[in-house]
């Protein structure tokens, strides 16, 4: 049990990590929200074991990361982590097609909130566009669910 949580634990950390060296590297402020598609795998594959705690806490790590308001990117990723939640048995069930349309429809949800509250607070890190950033997310799920799923499996994570 305890193992499980260090590995979504680290999942999360590479997430964050991976969001702000390619931030840095490429310029663009999340043109792939890896963040959003690791927690919305955890919430999927694991939805009584991951969920608002890994996410706020995710979210808060990256406000501090990135110097935004506090809550900013929490906000933003609580909207994933509960359409998640929400579609999680029937996700399991669809083929990865319909998978990537989904996620394509949560992330775009999601920095549409994003695009929403950056608006009302002042704080502009949005620069590229919501569609732009939920389609190429949509297109990098398929290699993140297919890598986590190895992960998950190899280190003999179930449900039950």
């Amino acid at each position: 049990m305890l193992r499980d949580a260090v590995v979504v634990a680290f999942t999360l950390v590479m997430g964050l990590l991976l969001t702000l060296w390619l931030q840095a590297l490429v310029g663009l402020s999340q043109l792939v929200d890896w963040l959003a598609l690791i927690i919305l795998y955890w919430v999927i594959a694991l939805p009584m074991r991951v969920g608002l705690i890994y996410t706020i806490a995710s979210g808060f790590a990256l406000d501090l990361m990135t110097t935004a308001p506090f809550g900013y990117h929490a906000l933003v990723l609580v909207v994933v982590c509960v359409f998640g939640q929400m579609i999680s048995l029937r996700m399991r069930k669809m083929d990865l097609f319909s998978q990537c349309a989904l996620v394509f429809l949560i992330v775009g949800l999601a920095h549409f909130v994003d695009a929403t509250l950056a608006t009302f607070s002042g704080f502009a890190e949005t620069a590229t566009s919501p569609l732009l950033t939920a389609f190429f997310s949509a297109c990098f799920w398929p290699i993140v669910l297919v890598a986590l799923r190895f992960l998950r499996r190899s280190q003999g994570m179930t449900e039950w």
